[in-house]
C-alpha cells in the first residue's frame, strides 16, 4: 500500500500558521520593552519640595 504524499487541506493550513505563529511573542515582547523603557523615562529622583512646618504661637514666643 503506498503512503498518499498529497497534504490535505488540514495539513496545509496548519503549515501556513505555523509561520504566522512567531510573530506573537515577538509582538509580545516588543510591547513589553516598550512598557518598561516608558516607566523606566517616568520615573528617577524627584526635585526636592521645601517641606514648611507649622510651629504654633506658642513656641514661637518661647
Amino acid at each position: 500500500m503506498k503512503n498518499n504524499r498529497n497534504f490535505s487541506s488540514f495539513e496545509g493550513s496548519s503549515r501556513r500558521r505555523g509561520s504566522r505563529l512567531p510573530f506573537v511573542p515577538i509582538i509580545l515582547v516588543v510591547l513589553v520593552a516598550a512598557l518598561l523603557a516608558f516607566f523606566w523615562s517616568r520615573g528617577g529622583e524627584k526635585p526636592q519640595q521645601r517641606v514648611e512646618k507649622i510651629i504654633p504661637a506658642e513656641k514661637l514666643g518661647q
